[in-house]
């Protein structure tokens, strides 16, 4: 995964797959992860759907005693080159890390924009990271929407796993093969050569990671219908077409001290 714009759904059926040919393996405790996207109702429910989603699929599929436990990755895209701005950044993330009730944070650091960071650099991003969980574990996020997320993050994420073991005719590990050259398991910005690229992601007009292109993704109409109505809610709003411009400047707006990446004036 290339940690950039990358969906939920995306990230979720690499995960589940992920666990479960551990599980074919042996493995009983598998952990699972999730990159923070930046809007903070999308990232809560994909934390709380993505450890749901494994336990359903492990049992779905007979694997008992499994510890499934997960892990929220602060932003993985562009950072700001300025260290407060940067602070801002992982902060974010340490909220999100803490409300969704992950069990650990993969921390970022200040210098994330300039190189390889020094020790004294990821202490500070540990120190800023353990301050905002501290203030936020004897609170909980509840939303009207929380669910709703939590459902079309489900929805998308079986139809892609789903599609794999249709097409490795039950074998996952054969399945997934063919489902990344088919592009029914398709990763954003990836560099590998079998992988389509035909999907493309995009936010909507409160920043939650969308789909501009599905490409082709094993969505129902009525998902594809979703995502086409975020995105032409913010083209109205931005009064701009909904184009892959949306695409380029959602992947510099963090860096630049935006979320979604609104055109210039």
């Amino acid at each position: 995964l290339t940690g950039t714009l990358v969906p939920p759904c995306i990230s979720h059926a690499v995960a589940v797959i992920e666990a479960l040919l551990a599980a074919e393996q042996g493995g009983k405790n598998v952990t699972v992860g999730y990159g923070q996207g930046g809007n903070l109702l999308q990232d809560i429910a994909a934390i709380r759907s993505l450890e749901e989603l494994t336990n359903e699929y492990l049992e779905k599929y007979g694997y008992e005693g499994v510890e499934v436990t997960t892990v929220f990755h602060q932003w993985m895209g562009g950072f700001p080159q300025d260290e407060a701005k940067a602070f801002g950044v992982i902060s974010w993330g340490s909220v999100a890390a803490a409300l969704s009730k992950a069990t650990k944070v993969i921390v970022k650091t200040p210098h994330e924009a300039a190189g390889i960071p020094t020790k004294e650099a990821n202490a500070a991003g540990l120190r800023c990271t353990k301050q905002a969980i501290s203030m936020l574990q004897d609170q909980s996020f509840g939303d009207v929407h929380l669910a709703d997320e939590k459902e079309i993050i489900k929805r998308e994420t079986r139809c892609i796993v789903d599609k794999c073991f249709e097409l490795g005719g039950g074998d996952l590990a054969v399945g997934v093969c063919r489902a990344v050259e088919a592009g029914a398991l398709d990763v954003p910005f990836a560099p590998c050569r079998v992988n389509a690229g035909k999907m493309l992601p995009a936010r909507d007009n409160q920043g939650a990671i969308r789909i501009l292109e599905p490409g082709n993704l094993p969505f129902p109409q009525d998902i594809k219908d979703f995502h086409k109505e975020k995105i032409a809610e913010r083209a109205k709003f931005e009064k701009r077409d909904a184009s892959f411009q949306m695409v380029i400047d959602d992947v510099y707006a963090i860096s630049k001290g935006r979320l979604v990446g609104r055109p210039r004036k």
